[in-house]
């Protein structure tokens, strides 16, 4: 099994003037214009001095594309570090590394035509790729990804979601993590066009899906509200709505269906090389369905119910200075998450929350993502997250954070009859834009500080 960076020189040889990139502003790269690109980036890497670990600290979506093909051709596995990461956080993401604070690339180096001396690119067994958890509070881990794991993970993806020579994939999330890298490894895997973006703009990503310009958008939910909410319609040439990162509200959902979007809700995270299981919205979705596991992952729960899983497109471990494998996974290479789940009658990934968003409140465990599912379906509610304030009475008060255009009054009576006892909201804290990290995931501690610093 090769690896993208090879899938880039096998499509430069077959079809050298199909379109491989297609940036906003009118610039295009062949695959054969993007392969030497990539050649003559990864000669100018190895005359720098020479490091195992290349940690680039930049957001720059296109030169992270281009460096996660150039590294690996010069013998060195991308560390990709967001320049708006807490001090502390980036500390102990180069320590992982074994790099000191000094290490990091911040721009590309000038390119250069001096062939590449051989046997210097990593094979598609080596780690290629590290990328930042995306927890928002703790020590920082690196997911460390083979060659092998980053094909598996696009090719799997492609049993799932057709994609081929013709089509082009807009791609707007950030390149620092692999929700945004995965779509160009997909792209070169099925000979698709990659449209990148420098960044979520969304009168540019409003232009680009109405006027017909792609096939394939990959977005985080809080995106797909802010393009429903300015009446963004895709053209009937967008197949395919992959939206992920954060978990998706029905009426959200239900809102973007009735406006033409085709979505196809997915699950996974950086130590999966991104999709884990994927269900499309006209096939039966509810809030929490996760659908059929990709091919080649198995999918097993432990005695606390938390996610397991291990295949091809599972990690090798979690970052260590000399890449030594196995550190996050179990002998026998499961690797379990922090979110629960169980299978339905029809053997499909139903998410419950996740174990460590847990709260007690009046003796009942709650997770949050019920109380979401089912609170989210209020009229007037546009977005929904919800959190614990601590009480002297319930433990963890109920609190729903809560975008739209409702009252508080009105918000805790409909839920009063409509939600079970133990999971009705009993606050409720009205914001112009919910909390997220650089992933679109809530920031579950500013949720918190929302919810203690706004009592009624």
């Amino acid at each position: 099994m090769t690896a993208p960076t090879d899938w880039l020189r096998a499509r430069a040889m077959a079809t050298p003037e199909a379109r491989a990139l297609d940036l906003v502003g009118g610039q295009t790269a062949s695959f054969a214009a993007l392969d030497g690109r990539a050649e003559a980036l990864a000669a100018a890497l190895a005359k720098r001095p020479p490091t195992r670990i290349l940690a680039a600290e930049t957001d720059q979506a296109e030169a992270l594309a281009l460096l996660a093909l150039a590294a690996p051709r010069a013998g060195q596995v991308l560390l990709p570090i967001n320049p708006a990461l807490p001090a502390e956080r980036r500390a102990a993401l180069l320590a992982a590394a074994g790099l000191t604070a000094d290490a990091t690339l911040t721009t590309l180096p000038a390119p250069t035509a001096t062939p590449l001396a051989s046997g210097l690119a990593l094979k598609p067994e080596a780690v290629h790729l590290v990328i930042a958890t995306s927890g928002s509070t703790g020590t920082p881990k690196g997911a460390m990804l083979t060659g092998r794991t980053l094909a598996a993970a696009a090719r799997s993806s492609r049993h799932l979601i057709p994609l081929g020579p013709g089509d082009v994939w807009l791609g707007c999330l950030p390149m620092v993590h692999i929700g945004g890298l995965s779509t160009l490894f997909r792209c070169l895997e099925a000979g698709a066009t990659l449209r990148l973006h420098p960044r979520f703009d969304l009168d540019a990503v409003a232009a680009d899906l109405a006027a017909g310009r792609v096939s394939h958008v990959s977005l985080v939910p809080a995106m797909l509200d802010r393009l429903i909410a300015a009446g963004c319609r895709p053209a009937p040439r967008l197949r395919c709505a992959l939206i992920g990162g954060a978990a998706l509200s029905a009426t959200l959902a239900e809102r973007a269906a009735a406006a033409g979007w085709p979505l196809l809700i997915s699950y996974g995270m950086s130590e999966t090389a991104s999709q884990l299981a994927t269900q499309p919205f006209a096939e039966g979705w509810h809030p929490g369905l996760a659908g059929a596991p990709l091919p080649g992952l198995e999918i097993g729960f432990s005695a606390s119910g938390r996610i397991r899983v291990r295949g091809a497109s599972v990690m090798s471990g979690y970052l260590t200075p000399d890449l030594t494998p196995g550190q996050g996974l179990d002998p026998e290479g499961w690797f379990e998450t922090n979110d629960l789940g169980q299978f339905d009658a029809e053997g499909r990934l139903v998410i419950r929350g996740r174990a460590d968003d847990m709260l007690i409140s009046g003796g009942e465990n709650i997770h949050p993502a019920d109380v979401e599912s089912l609170a989210g379906r209020c009229p007037g509610v546009r977005a929904i997250a919800v959190t614990g304030r601590p009480d002297p009475t319930w433990g963890d008060l109920v609190v729903a954070i809560v975008v739209g255009e409702i009252t508080s009054e009105d918000f805790l009576d409909w839920c009063q009859r409509h939600l079970p006892a133990h999971l009705r909201p009993r606050a409720m804290v009205r914001v112009d834009q919910l909390p997220l990290t650089s992933v679109g995931k809530p920031d579950r501690a500013a949720l918190r500080e929302i919810a203690a610093s706004n009592k009624t």
